[in-house]
């Protein structure tokens, strides 16, 4: 899981077969952990003799850097496609294509600006959480799709792979794990947030079951990185509402 969601270097060749991938999704919520853990810590040291703008700006380099923009990627080709006013063949052939087009562009330009907007605007409190743990709640909240949405390519794909050998068992302790990591390091409240950004999740899902009938490789992507602006966002409107 590692070695298929970050650029980490660990350079074993596990000979992965295609039961391993769904085999490993119980394993997710600690790779967001990492994820999140590495780019707290680019934020910290960039932020500790520089400003909390160039602090962010690393934050957001550091976040491509170590997941090699997998979802980045998989947002950009959601968004050429979903929303280029085609059919479902058609709209799955986009999404295919490694061109970029003008709505790909879009949706990684407003990715950039909503993260950028929403950690420069929470209290420093709640930065630690949100860089932390928006992955971990991201990679949960995809194991849930897993759960309740079917694949919709017929002839499979990257995505296909999780979905071939589905254990409900490992999928349960997958979501499990990850509302465990996020109490443990945040709190009730911090918890909380999964309730508004669950909404904005299910959202999403409706919009791509309408379009395509179901989930993708890239759709995973893009709701890893729907998940991840919805937790900070709901992060904010709880500060919001306490204070």
């Amino acid at each position: 899981m590692i070695q298929f969601f970050t650029r980490i270097p660990i350079k074993i060749n596990i000979n992965a077969k295609g039961e391993d991938f769904s085999n490993g999704i119980v394993y997710m919520p600690f790779v967001g952990l990492i994820v999140g853990l590495f780019n707290y810590g680019i934020y910290i040291l960039v932020g500790s003799f520089s400003n909390e703008i160039l602090g962010i700006i690393f934050w957001l380099i550091s976040n491509i850097f170590i997941t090699g923009a997998i979802h980045i990627d998989g947002l950009a080709d959601s968004c050429d496609g979903l929303f280029s006013a085609r059919s479902k063949e058609r709209i799955l052939e986009i999404m295919k294509d490694s061109r970029v087009g003008t709505n790909g562009v879009i949706g990684i330009i407003l990715d950039f600006l909503l993260r950028f907007g929403m950690l420069y605007t929470l209290s420093n409190a709640a930065k630690a959480p949100a860089i932390i743990l928006a992955p971990v709640a991201a990679k949960a909240f995809v194991l849930l799709l897993f759960g309740i949405s079917k694949y919709a390519r017929p002839n499979g794909g990257m995505g296909g792979l999780f979905y071939s050998h589905m254990s409900l068992k490992r999928l349960i302790a997958g979501i499990f794990s990850g509302i465990l990591i996020i109490l443990f390091i945040g709190s009730w409240e911090t918890l909380a947030v999964l309730i508004p950004s669950l909404i904005l999740v299910l959202a999403f899902k409706k919009i791509v079951d309408d379009k395509i009938g179901g989930m993708t490789g890239d759709t995973l992507g893009a709701a890893s990185e729907v998940s991840e602006i919805s937790f900070m966002v709901s992060l904010y409107l709880l500060e919001r509402l306490i204070y």
